[in-house]
Parts: structure tokens; C-alpha cells; sequence
């Protein structure tokens, strides 16, 4: 058997040299690698080229602490709290590369890098977007009467964060809810870190396989760091904290604001343990889920 791939969080994002592609897992609310994007912030991490399934507080915080140069993404968005507040400014005054994309481009793309591939090939829907992204759409050469096809470029992230529920020490890494684009980005990236909210053994790992998404082989290291996902929800354990999520949103108006939020739940943090602590107890009680589907 492997020997353990338990790490601490701050091991887990050294080897994060500026300048890399870091792709995030989870969506929207759901499984933001936040412990691990904490760290990266703190750590001073620069010129970051995100590529983010769609999500909200992880890649917009990373943005709005300076640490990002360009992103590939679907979108960015907080939902019912309104536009994420970071990347839109980075990207309407010009200091955030964005490459648009569809949903077909990253699938698509991530598959090519899954397969060692240069390209995809996607259907042609009409899309405009090979217009703003000629870098990752071209057309190609179809007989008469076949169907429209564009290429689509291979993703393949130097390292991928990711947060689910539980692992044991070999990195056998289990989602207790929906996995989303988590293995896609996991199989095409170079390095894979996982957060967890609890280590587990073993043989619970063996009582219910079906639930390992990402076997030992895909994952490089596993941080444990429980309620690593909050402010957003970790499927079958704790829900978002909508409350926190509206205040990074009203803290995200203006810098000074802002460089006030990151003090408080980030600089002044330096372990995962000060967070919960800054969080508070209760309150991380208040989210956690009654019914489970824990084995």
C-alpha cells in the first residue's frame, strides 16, 4: 500500500509557483476549495491562470487579492447576491484576462487533455465565441453535408484544487454528494490536492467504493480541513452560509472594505483552526446537515 498522502495546508500550496494554471473544483456554492484558496492568498501566490468550473467566492477572491492574471471560465457568479463583485471590476477595467467559454469548450478541452490530445472536436452551434477566444475555438474541415465542427484546446492544468467530504490517508477520495467537474479536472491536471472534511479509514473507504470519485492514483495529496469549503456548502455534511456569502459580497465594495475582509478571515488566520475560530462554533453548527447519507 501507498504510504500516506496527508499533508498540511500550507505544504499542500508550496510547491504553487506564480504563473501557474490552477484549476478549482466544486460549482457555484457547492465544494469551493476555500481552506486551500485561503492559503494561496496568504501565501502571496502571483500571475495565477485560473480555470474554475463555474463557481463564486473562490475564484473571485482569488482575483480580488491580486493573485490572478487570466481566467478561462463559463462564468462567475453569486446567484441571488448579484455579480461577482472582483471579477467583473478586474474585467471591465481591463486588469483580468478573460477567455469566454461555453460549457462544450471546457468539457471539451479538459477531455483533450484527459486523452493527451491537442484538440477536441465539438459541434458548431452558432456560437460567437471563436470570435473572442480564437485561442481556444477554430473551425474544422467538414465534407458537404456534415455537421459544423470546431476544435476546442486541450486544458490541462498544472494543479487542481479540489474540496469533497472524505478520504483515507492514501488519497482514495470520496464525494458524498454530486461530483460535478471534480475527476474531468483532476484527470487532466499534472497535480492533484484535495481538502477534506475528515479523514476516514480504510475499510470505510472499501464498505462503500462506489462513492470514491477520485482513486489514489489521481489525487497527489489530501489536506484535511474540516468545513473546508465554507463559506460555501460541502453536499451531505453542511449547507452554504448565505449569511457570510452576503457579507464577502457587501466587504467586496471597495478596497479598503475588502482589505479589511481579508484581514479578518484570511491574513490574521494562518491556520485553518483560527478561521473556524474567527467563523465561530455555533455558528458552524447551525449548518451542518441532519440527514445524511454518511456510511
Amino acid at each position: 500500500m501507498s504510504k500516506s498522502k496527508i499533508i498540511s495546508i500550507d505544504e499542500a500550496v508550496a510547491d504553487i509557483s506564480d504563473g501557474s494554471k490552477v484549476a478549482l473544483g466544486g460549482w457555484i456554492f457547492n465544494a469551493q476549495p476555500m481552506a486551500l484558496v485561503r492559503a494561496l492568498i496568504r501565501k502571496g501566490a502571483r500571475n495565477l491562470d485560473l480555470i474554475p468550473a463555474p463557481g463564486s467566492i473562490a475564484p473571485d477572491m482569488l482575483i480580488g487579492a491580486g493573485c490572478v492574471r487570466s481566467t478561462a471560465c463559463v462564468f462567475i457568479s453569486f446567484e441571488h447576491f448579484g455579480l461577482a463583485p472582483h471579477f467583473r471590476r478586474r474585467a471591465e477595467s481591463g486588469t483580468l484576462k478573460v477567455y469566454d467559454l461555453d460549457g462544450p469548450a471546457i468539457a471539451g478541452g479538459l477531455r483533450a487533455g484527459i486523452c493527451d490530445l491537442p484538440y477536441m472536436p465539438i459541434p458548431d452551434l452558432g456560437t460567437d465565441l471563436p470570435k473572442h477566444a480564437p485561442e481556444h475555438y477554430w473551425p474544422l474541415p467538414t465534407e458537404p453535408g456534415q455537421r459544423k465542427l470546431l476544435a476546442v484546446a486541450a486544458i490541462k492544468p498544472d494543479v487542481c484544487l479540489i474540496h469533497a467530504q472524505q478520504a483515507d490517508e492514501h488519497g482514495n477520495v470520496q464525494h458524498l454528494g454530486p461530483p460535478f467537474f471534480d475527476a474531468m479536472l483532476a484527470q487532466a491536471s499534472r497535480r492533484v490536492i484535495v481538502s477534506v472534511d475528515r479523514i476516514v479509514s480504510t475499510d470505510t473507504i472499501r464498505r462503500a467504493n462506489h462513492l470514491t470519485k477520485l482513486p489514489s492514483a489521481m489525487v497527489d495529496a489530501v489536506v484535511e480541513a474540516p468545513f473546508g469549503a465554507h463559506p460555501t456548502a460541502s453536499p451531505s455534511i453542511y449547507r452554504s452560509d448565505q449569511g457570510h456569502l452576503k457579507e464577502y459580497v457587501k466587504k467586496s465594495a471597495n478596497d479598503d472594505l475588502f482589505a479589511e475582509y481579508l484581514r479578518r478571515y484570511v491574513r490574521d488566520t494562518p491556520r485553518h483552526t483560527d478561521y473556524l475560530d474567527a467563523i465561530g462554533g455555533s455558528r458552524l453548527a447551525s449548518l451542518a446537515v441532519s440527514e445524511t447519507n454518511l456510511v
